[in-house]
């Protein structure tokens, strides 16, 4: 590689002590070089004792409350940049990456300049299926998925093309510090779930690309998500706002694809609730009508070059 890349892994931790220990040994011991940045989420068990042993190899921050996803990855990522990144590592505390993860992501970034977020296959717990959620976001669109392992891989292997994706979740993704500088960064209105889709669309926006790497691997060890209560819960606290916010759309278009999805959570909620969540239909309801120049002023910003790229870095 004519340049060397300084890639800055960022670990959001939030009551992780199930995985962080085996997170960061996997980090660590990857074949490509990663300073490492763990903010964490104001965890209430023992997540920060177990970080200290590891306070000499990583940049820390503790915050005093729970900022949620896309508030504490910010942190991170504009500590990393100040420090001079070139590559920001977003990594989930639940995963684990594959040795050549890290450095298959830089050299195929560098040949790819055009992708702006690349993203590791997405395993589950046994290192060998994908993961629900991924194999589901990447089914829309590659209909041959590669099969792969988490424990067999092949050195200095040839780079190969990303396979272009509408979307994948933020599990671990590999971001140029070109793309955060047009884009931006994760943007507050999104507390938890709904910031990656929003920041995915606004990439797109920008003219890059969003890839998955065909033969690179990392686990995600979660339990399956259950399509519940709760999911249809987050489904509509997040989706309809994120599809009004989506600046790849004209501003009419997606008014009334939010507004249909609200609708369609909120009778699928009533089905099983009844008219519990009721209340918050309607203060969801208030951005598309009472609070509709808050989203036109939400878009506008988000179309525009971020105030920080001007000033910094």
């Amino acid at each position: 590689m004519p340049i060397q890349a300084k890639v800055y892994s960022i670990v959001v931790t939030y009551n992780g002590a199930r995985w962080i220990e085996k997170c960061l040994s996997y980090l660590f011991s990857g074949t490509y070089n990663t300073k490492v940045i763990i903010v964490d989420n104001c965890s209430t068990d023992n997540t920060v004792a177990l970080l200290e042993p590891y306070l000499k190899k990583i940049i820390f921050f503790q915050s005093t409350e729970n900022l949620g996803f896309g508030a504490a990855n910010n942190i991170g990522i504009v500590e990393a940049l100040k420090l001079g990144a070139t590559h920001i590592f977003l990594v989930n505390q639940d995963v684990y990456v594959r040795k050549d993860c890290i450095e298959s992501l830089v050299n195929t970034s560098m040949k790819f300049p055009q992708f702006g977020i690349l993203s590791p296959m997405q395993l589950s717990t046994n290192g060998i299926d994908l993961e629900l959620g991924f194999k589901a976001q990447i089914s829309r669109t590659i209909k041959n998925i590669p099969d792969i392992s988490f424990y067999n891989y092949q050195e200095n292997s040839e780079i190969k093309m990303p396979l272009p994706v509408k979307f994948i979740a933020a599990a671990t993704w590999f971001i140029p510090a070109y793309t955060i500088r047009k884009t931006g960064l994760f943007h507050p209105v999104f507390y938890h779930y709904g910031e990656d889709n929003n920041y995915a669309s606004r990439v797109q926006y920008f003219k890059y690309k969003i890839g998955v790497l065909p033969d690179v691997a990392i686990i995600h060890d979660r339990d399956p998500r259950k399509k519940d209560e709760a999911f249809l819960l987050m489904k509509m606290r997040t989706f309809p706002l994120y599809m009004l916010l989506d600046i790849r759309k004209p501003f009419w278009v997606a008014y009334f694809l939010g507004l249909n999805q609200l609708s369609r959570y909120h009778k699928k909620l009533k089905k099983i609730t009844g008219d519990k969540y009721d209340a918050l239909y309607k203060e969801i309801l208030n951005r598309f009508f009472v609070r509709i120049n808050e989203a036109k002023q939400i878009r506008k910003e988000t179309k525009s070059e971020p105030i920080f790229r001007k000033n910094a870095f």
